[in-house]
């Protein structure tokens, strides 16, 4: 588990999708800003194998394992041994292993995406940015930050970083194509202080919306889910903000 104190300047916030009747966005928007001092614990140990997610996990039809464009998750480890990064072993695992990315689904249909380099950040908060998982409609972006010391978080922005591309029609921020960033100018929110934790929050939200709002796909809870769902519905809703 990382510190999360590496990261503490920035918003700490889970960006992600409402659930329906449990916690809902204020706008009209794909995603909304939660605080990450609000969301449910997690009750099971999450591994750096990621066998909790071979356990309480089920293999899907529309699971992550459907890669756009033949981009390849597995690139990630070239592209982290060209840079001399160490990655998360729970990072490297997911993403290369079809069978973890099938038991993982997506209600916005994002898709795993390696990008084409790695991002050198500077500043108050050093290391190196590498994109993972993006929107099917390019309004959400989320990356792995890992640190000098190794540590590691989950980042999220709405913009798109990690490309070599600087075409201003296509990217709503033209220093999207630096070789360097400084996070803290840049609006980025801390979603997970560990990889782990970001797709156990990821898996788990996913699959309550699939049993709760498709009438073909609505199936009763999983335990996990129930005790996710207790969590809101023990406390006053609040009115979270609204993101792109």
């Amino acid at each position: 588990m990382s510190d999360i104190k590496h990261w503490s300047a920035l918003r700490q916030s889970w960006v992600h999708i409402e659930l329906p009747g449990i916690r809902e966005i204020a706008e009209r928007v794909t995603y909304g800003s939660f605080p990450a001092a609000e969301l449910p614990e997690i009750p099971i140990e999450l591994d750096d194998d990621c066998y909790w997610l071979e356990q309480y996990g089920v293999s899907q039809s529309n699971g992550l394992d459907r890669y756009e464009h033949d981009l390849d998750p597995t690139f990630v480890q070239e592209l982290a041994m060209e840079a001399n990064i160490r990655l998360p072993d729970s990072f490297r695992r997911f993403m290369t292993s079809q069978d973890l990315q099938s038991r993982v689904r997506s209600a916005t249909d994002c898709y795993l995406d390696p990008g084409e380099r790695v991002v050198r950040t500077i500043g108050s908060l050093p290391g190196h940015l590498i994109h993972f998982l993006s929107d099917s409609q390019s309004c959400a972006h989320w990356y792995l930050h890992v640190m000098p010391d190794g540590g590691a978080a989950v980042l999220s922005s709405p913009h798109l970083y990690c490309y070599g591309t600087e075409d201003e029609e296509w990217l709503d921020d033209p220093s999207c194509g630096l070789d360097q960033i400084e996070l803290l100018e840049l609006g980025f929110s801390c979603c997970a202080p560990s990889f782990a934790e970001f797709l156990y929050r990821f898996w788990i939200e996913n699959e309550i919306w699939f049993s709760l709002v498709p009438k073909e796909s609505r199936r009763p809870l999983s335990d996990l889910a129930r005790r996710y769902i207790k969590h809101y519905r023990s406390r006053r809703p609040d009115r979270p903000e609204g993101s792109r």
